[in-house]
Formats: structure tokens, sequence, C-alpha cells
């Protein structure tokens, strides 16, 4: 996931030491190469994490790369944890021979492909490709190959406040008019009916492509700019003008406080959330998909989350595959510790989500078969020189009152310019 990421808790970025790579200092932290017989081994991979949230997660990383040299004493691992623009950072280490091995991303980009910034895993992932969610690998695909494997599964979808909607007489909207309207009812008093994001768009601008059956991009070609889209973008504007939407919360859609507080009765939210909401509001809430509009809509939820590449230039591709092929395909024990033992995640092989217990029941298990029967997103070819269009107009329709046809249709101009000088790989 590019721009804010969903799931911040785990995300948020602080300050630690300096760490020197490629000659320039950046913020982060190293350790030593770990695990017993490292002394002796003859590769050190350098594995980049960002500067995930949630207690533990730093430890949970330097036991998986020292179990690692335990059993394969010829390689030690190092584990750098880099807070602040992750981002702006790893761009600028795999420049530098003295880059990362192995590094975080949320999707594979064409430049990524074609500057050798990542290496394809087809030969790693073998029958595991199969079993991974197809459109958690979308992202990282490319020409057929994979250039990436997906840790964790981030699941985003509408939770409402059970007590709200019964007060207010609004059952859980099953369309796009239900919503508009339930959101404008449940509007009372303290409370705003909707909650989607502090700008009114950020958890819904890429939602209404694939609520009418749609998206915004068709291979290569730009493909929102058409009627049943505009007819969406008209219809939830009357949320924004009609003030049923929650705008300047304190906190963002990925934190629950809108919902637990009240603030709104529905809110745009992810998985992620749902042990504070659980622990918070107890039974006094459910979840449902985005729901359909238009005679070829369908409900929506939404993909997001990490995934770990193998940087082309390294001097060790052939062991940093094997090492990801252990932690990521391999190591069952490891990838159900990861999604779920320091925050609350979907472990991205379907096999592995459907034997997790915290996943099997309640709602948990109502939000694995949403996403299940309903989940997608949008490739990496919806890059942010792509989409920036796109959201510019989203933005002018919705706040300003734009003609939403005409507004996209000239955004569309900009994005297939954009989308054209993206490399073919």
């Amino acid at each position: 996931m590019s721009g804010p990421t969903p799931g911040l808790s785990r995300r948020r970025f602080l300050g630690t030491s300096l760490l020197f790579v490629g000659g320039a200092a950046i913020s982060g932290c190293q350790t030593d190469p770990t695990g017993s017989g490292s002394g002796g081994a003859k590769v050190t991979l350098n594995h980049w994490y960002h500067e995930y949230g949630e207690q533990g997660t730093r430890e949970a990383a330097m036991r998986y790369a020292a179990d690692y040299t335990k059993q394969n004493p010829d390689v030690a691992v190092k584990v750098t944890w880099v807070p602040g623009d992750y981002k702006t950072k790893w761009q600028s280490s795999v420049l530098t021979p003295e880059g990362p091995d192995i590094y975080e991303i949320n999707e594979v980009t064409p430049d990524m492909v074609a500057q050798q910034q990542v290496a394809a895993l087809d030969d790693i992932l073998g029958a595991a490709k199969g079993e991974l969610n197809e459109h958690a690998l979308s992202p990282l695909t490319h020409g057929g190959k994979a250039y990436g494997v997906p840790m964790i599964i981030d699941v985003m979808l509408l939770y409402y406040r059970k007590s709200l909607l019964s007060a207010a007489g609004v059952q859980p909207p099953k369309t796009l008019t239900e919503l508009v309207s339930a959101a404008k009812a449940l509007t009372r008093g303290k409370t705003k009916g909707i909650f989607v994001g502090n700008d009114g768009l950020a958890g819904m601008r890429n939602l209404l492509p694939f609520s009418v059956g749609q998206n915004v991009l068709t291979g290569r070609r730009v493909s929102y700019a058409t009627p049943e889209i505009a007819d969406a973008f008209a219809l939830v504007r009357r949320m924004f003008t009609d003030k049923s939407m929650l705008l300047g919360y304190a906190t963002e859609w990925y934190d629950p406080g809108a919902l637990i507080t009240g603030a709104t009765a529905i809110a745009w939210g992810g998985l992620w959330a749902l042990p504070q909401i659980k622990k918070e509001l107890v039974d006094d809430f459910d979840l449902i998909p985005w729901p359909a509009h238009g005679p070829g809509g369908k409900p929506v939820v939404i993909l997001g989350g990490w995934s770990q590449v193998v940087n082309g230039k390294s001097k060790h591709v052939a062991e940093a595959k094997k090492y990801i092929q252990w932690l990521w395909l391999q190591n069952n024990e490891v990838q159900q510790d990861w999604a779920l033992s320091y925050g609350f995640h979907v472990p991205p092989r379907a096999g592995l989500a459907a034997q997790a217990e915290p996943l099997r029941s309640g709602p948990a298990k109502t939000a694995i078969d949403l996403l299940n029967q309903y989940g997608t997103r949008t490739t990496a070819l919806w890059a942010p020189t792509v989409s920036k269009p796109y959201d510019d107009a989203v933005s002018d329709i919705v706040k300003k009152n734009a003609d939403p046809m005409a507004t996209l249709g000239a955004a569309a101009q900009r994005s297939q310019e954009a989308l054209d000088k993206l490399p073919t790989v």
C-alpha cells in the first residue's frame, strides 16, 4: 500500500539511532548478525524492515533470523530496523551496491523491475504460488513473473455500531444508495453517519470503481472515466454536502477511535483494529463490505499489506531467496506468529489462514469470508504518477461539485500519459 499505509498502528514511525548505508546517514537501528555460529558465516544478508508499531515485532524479526542461522550456519542475517520515511530510504539505498539484500515493499512497480531493484522469485514460489491470495500477489507480478512474497494481508471494510443503527431504525446497507441514506439518518447530535477519512475521501476514492463492477485500470489502459463510476461519485457527494461525513477527527480512519467513542456510526477500517473494537464495544458492532452500486455492481473488500523482495543487485541473490523461501513459504509457525501475535492480520497463504484459530470464528471469520468473496485491489501499475490525476479529480467532484464525467474524463487523459511512460516489463 503506497501513501499512508493501512494499519498505521503497525507502521508508525519513531526516531532511533543512525545507520550508515552507501555513505549516507539515515535514521535506523541495526543488529549484529544473529544466531549461533554466525561468526563463521560465509555470507551475511542485510534484511531491512520498516519500523512496525506493535510491541515485539523487532524482537520477532531478530529471532527468526537467529533461528535461520542456527539451521544454516554459513549464512548470518543482519536485521536492520528502519524508522521514519522508510520508502524514501529504501529507494535511495537500492541505488547503491551496499543496499539491503532483502527489504519490504507494498507493491513492485515496473521501474523497480527495469532497474533490477527486485529479483524474480518464481523459482522459490513453486507450488505455494497457487495458495497465495491472487490479489496479494498481483501487485508483485509483471510479465507473468512474481517479484515478491506477501508477508501479511490487511483487510479493509466497513464497521458499524449495532446500537446506533437500531436506534435510528436503519438496516446495514447493502447498496451504495442505502449507505448514503443510512449515513444521513444516522447523523444525530454529536454522531456523524460515516467516517472514511478526515478528508472525506481516503477510504473511499479507490472503492467506487470496484463497487460498480469496474476498475481504474484495465491492463495498461486507464478505465475510470465511465458513466457508472461518475454516477457513483455523484451519489457519494451527497454524504459530503449533507454533512453526514465525519471530517477532521482527532485520529485517522485506520484508528478505530471514532467508532468506539460514537463519533461515527459507520467507519471504514481494517481488520487490525478488530481486537481493540471487540475489547471496547464487546458485541455492539459488526462488519460488512463496501456496498455495490448499479446493475453491474458488487460489494468490495480492499486488500493491503506488506511483502518482501530480494534486491536484484545483491551479491547474494541465491542465499537471499533461500532465506525468504524458508521464512515466508515454508515456515508455518513464523507466518502465523508474524500475522497474529503482534497485530491482527491474515497470513497470505489460504491454507494457513484457514487454520489460524483467531480467524475461525466471530467477526474475524466474517472478515475472512468477505475477503475470500469480495477481496480486490489495484495493481502496481496504479503508480503515484498515474493515480494523482484521479485523486485530484475525485476531490474536485466530491468537495467542489465539479461535473463528474467531464472531470474524470480530463483526469483520465493525464493518467494515461503517465501510464504510458512506465516501463513495459
